[in-house]
């Protein structure tokens, strides 16, 4: 009977470690289809969402390739 409630004890523990983490069950909202453009703040700097694990990846690479794309046009002016 210790067995059993042992065994039930550990799913329960890793089941609440997988919602926590968000890796139980992927979210299929808008917020995730890639389509989000990160705002700025009044200063100019990009502001993103913070997330249980940080910042948001497909904004940060979102604002990394727009950035690639103004660096490369600045040095083909030149």
């Amino acid at each position: 009977m210790t067995f059993l409630f042992v065994v039930i004890a550990i799913a329960i523990i890793a089941v609440v470690a997988l919602v926590i983490t968000g890796k139980f069950a992927p979210s299929m909202g808008a917020e995730n289809s890639g389509d989000h453009v990160p705002e700025t703040n009044s200063s100019g700097e990009p502001t993103f969402d913070v997330t249980l694990r940080g910042y948001r990846m497909d904004e940060v690479d979102q604002k990394i390739e727009e950035m690639q794309r103004i660096i490369h046009d600045l040095k083909a002016d030149k």
